[in-house]
């Protein structure tokens, strides 16, 4: 279990990684929309394609990187209150058919968006913002990426699991 929680603690920094970039990006954005709306209500003109570039790079950039951080930490509801009465077995049983069912949407989902962002990337997509377009396809790959890190995290869990006798939702480390 010792091997485990150092690569845990490897992904734990992905995942502290991702939730920076998210939040830089989300002041970024705060930034970005509080200057469009400062020149247009001091000159009477805003940034062109400020909606667009806000909806196209800045809104993905501060949710997806951010996913598997918010999944490890435990505030999406689970069957936590359901399972608490239940033997360990019973919880065990429970927690990996979860898991499992978990994984195999999780990977459909990461299939789907991979080809939809090989599409974008063929199609070299982008989006017309006051009359320039703006390359977008890059982004499209931060989806797959949360799904596969979202993966990896529901995969420690059933290491855990597996090596514990007391299961549970969540990768907690032993101090």
């Amino acid at each position: 279990m010792n091997r485990v929680n150092k690569l845990y603690r490897i992904f734990g920094w992905v995942k502290v990684l991702g939730l920076w970039i998210s939040g830089i990006s989300l002041l970024g954005m705060m930034i970005f929309i509080v200057v469009d709306v400062v020149f247009r209500n001091v000159s009477s003109n805003s940034i062109n394609g400020a909606f667009e570039i806000v909806q196209n790079y800045f809104m993905p950039l501060s949710v997806f990187p951010a996913l598997a951080y918010v999944y490890s930490s435990g505030v999406l509801p689970k069957m936590d209150l359901i399972i608490e009465k239940l033997n360990n077995q019973m919880k065990k049983v429970i927690i990996f058919s979860r898991v499992i069912i978990e994984i195999f949407i999780l990977a459909l989902m990461f299939q789907f968006t991979w080809d939809y962002a090989m599409y974008g990337l063929e199609r070299k997509m982008s989006f017309p913002a006051s009359g320039t377009m703006y390359i977008v396809y890059p982004l499209f790959f931060l989806i797959p990426i949360s799904f596969a890190l979202i993966i990896i995290e529901n995969v420690f869990i059933l290491i855990k699991n597996m090596m514990e006798k007391h299961p549970s939702f969540l990768f907690k480390e032993e101090k």
